[in-house]
């Protein structure tokens, strides 16, 4: 478990002893996040939905267990941020800080480790379902609700304009036709995956980098914030205790899988893990939350060091 973590803190590290001898602002920081969403995140995403089988798709119990504890810290995560005094859409930051984990460079290679390569499928259509659903939806929420707020268009023209915005969002592009991709049974050209692989593969560890730029830009009274500390702190205990906490009963008590099926370990694992990078992306995006969104991702790395360890002794084992 250290070895697979201590990666993940070396890059945050490197992005912020960066961030202060080259003296990167937020603006740096901003278009190095911009480039993951619009580069390597649609990469990642394009080339793990297209290389899914759909055969291995029809596994309902582990969708459902998956995407239900998923879903409740969400709503969790956004009536906490409400609670707190934070309007939509911008609680939207919040909730998907409570709702979306590592899933793509801690959670694999946890899995793998753990399972052995036969946890590889469960662990990557995971990552489908614990990145896709939240993205698309922190999306569609902010173009909506922007809209509305800024007194433009209402109703159905409103909808029918987020709608747009959201299907002409690279990340979503990328994903439909990555589906397209899967289920016609289309071989990717070499070429064509090659680029993917090598640009997706970016993804992860850049936006680790620009974490830790944006930590670098934290005033150090960030640390001892009693405000800030305690706007993060039900995001935490959301992500890493209460979405495994619903998952494990829907899988169990509501959708009958067993202990010691794989795909069950692989849906709890994955909702098991600490808050991603990726939340700083967005929150940089929408310029809402980013201070916290730091702090809340290396508190929650730090939490899951104990919380994933036990899980893994109990039901990895």
């Amino acid at each position: 478990m250290l070895q697979i973590v201590a990666p993940i803190f070396a890059v945050i590290l490197a992005g912020y002893l960066f961030a202060l001898w080259r003296g990167v602002d937020k603006a740096g920081t901003r278009l190095l996040n911009e480039y993951v969403l619009y580069g390597a995140l649609p990469a990642l995403l394009f080339i793990a939905v297209a290389r899914a089988d759909p055969a291995e798709l029809q596994q309902w119990s582990f969708m459902g267990a998956t995407l239900a504890g998923i879903a409740a810290a969400f709503v969790l995560g956004a009536l906490a941020a409400r609670l707190g005094g934070t309007a939509m859409p911008q609680a939207t930051i919040p909730a998907m800080a409570a709702s979306y984990g590592t899933t793509g460079y801690m959670g694999v290679p946890i899995l793998i480790t753990a399972l052995g390569t036969g946890a590889a499928v469960p662990a990557a259509i995971a990552t489908i379902l614990h990145n896709v659903p939240v993205i698309m939806t922190v999306i569609l929420l902010n173009d909506l609700l922007s809209r509305r707020g800024a007194g433009g268009a209402g109703g159905g023209a409103a909808i029918a304009g987020a709608l747009k915005a959201t299907l002409t969002n690279p990340l979503t592009v990328a994903v439909v036709v990555g589906v397209v991709v899967s289920v016609a049974g289309v071989p990717l050209p070499t070429p064509v995956a090659l680029f993917a692989d090598f640009l997706g593969a970016a993804a992860g560890p850049t936006a680790l980098f620009a974490l830790g730029l944006g930590l670098a830009q934290l005033d150090a009274s960030a640390l001892i914030d009693k405000r800030r500390i305690s706007r993060i702190l039900p995001l935490i205990a959301i992500k890493v205790v209460i979405q495994p906490l619903v998952t494990f009963a829907v899988a169990i008590y509501g959708l009958g899988m067993d202990t010691s099926d794989l795909w069950f370990v692989a849906a709890l694992i994955m909702a098991a893990q600490p808050i991603g990078a990726g939340v700083f992306v967005f929150a940089s995006k929408y310029q809402h939350f980013e201070d916290e969104t730091s702090l809340a991702i290396i508190a929650s790395l730090i939490v899951t060091l104990v919380t994933l360890p036990i899980l893994l002794a109990l039901y990895a084992t």
